[in-house]
């Protein structure tokens, strides 16, 4: 450590009142910065998942579970439904599956869509 003198008995710490500390803590800051920057670019499929799209008509329970609110058993359910009618039609029909209603929709619009039914299966349609 340097010291400079002031002529009249007192010292001050040479950095200290001109800023010349400051580069360490600029570097403490770089690092921080490169570190959550490196963190971020190492977890793209997260991201990617997050914003990915899930067909319902051909999706897998996995597929379904990852969506927000959606666990096994509403997975299941929403298999079921499939399978009972040979496909969705939209995505609002997922309100007729038992644990799903507008709130839960609203959360899933927009994550979801309803594309062709898998292996070419025809709706079923119930007559009267």
């Amino acid at each position: 450590m340097s010291f400079l003198s002031t002529g009249r008995g007192v010292a001050i710490r040479r950095g200290a009142a001109t800023g010349h500390g400051a580069p360490a803590l600029r570097n403490v800051f770089a690092f921080l910065i490169a570190a959550l920057c490196l963190g971020f670019a190492a977890t793209p499929s997260v991201a990617a998942d997050a914003q990915a799209t899930v067909d319902l008509n051909t999706a897998t329970a996995e597929q379904l579970e990852a969506l927000p609110g959606i666990g096994e058993v509403k997975a299941a359910a929403i298999l079921a439904v499939r399978a009972e009618r040979g496909g969705f039609k939209s995505v609002e029909e997922l309100e007729s599956v038992r644990g799903i209603g507008p709130a839960l929709l609203g959360k899933l619009r927009g994550r979801v869509k309803v594309g062709p039914p898998r292996g070419g299966q025809t709706r079923k349609v119930a007559t009267k």
